[in-house]
């Protein structure tokens, strides 16, 4: 089920953010992936399938963890039911300007830590 069809134009989305860079889908050390936008966590869960089925997964959940720095998307396959969670990185400058941008004056930064940083190993 989706609830909002895409944008064929990127910059017409305002889920997409246009200052993406080549951190993008990287891991940090604590093998979180790097997310710039609410639209690359959906891309990124679109890119994979069950394993068992060869059918691509369904996103039943969004789970907001702002105060970690984290966001967790979680899919199900729908031939097994087999459930899936993906754990994006939102503390990174380039999600919490676009963000900021997003929500202007009502921005507040939720995560008091420092940004994580990419793993090179791990790219």
């Amino acid at each position: 089920m989706r609830f909002r069809k895409p944008s064929p134009e990127p910059d017409l989305d305002p889920a997409y953010n246009t200052r993406r860079t080549d951190d993008l889908y990287s891991t940090t050390p604590d093998g979180y992936i790097i997310a710039h936008d609410v639209a690359c966590q959906n891309d990124f869960v679109a890119m994979h399938r069950c394993p068992a089925s060869g059918e691509p997964l369904r996103v039943v959940a969004h789970i907001n963890r702002a105060f970690q720095g984290l966001n967790e998307v979680v899919a199900l396959s729908p031939v097994t039911g087999e459930r899936f969670s993906f754990i994006f990185d939102i503390s990174n400058e380039v999600y919490q300007q676009w963000w900021a941008q997003q929500m202007g004056d009502l921005y507040e930064r939720q995560y008091d830590g420092p940004p994580r940083r990419v793993d090179r190993h791990r790219r």
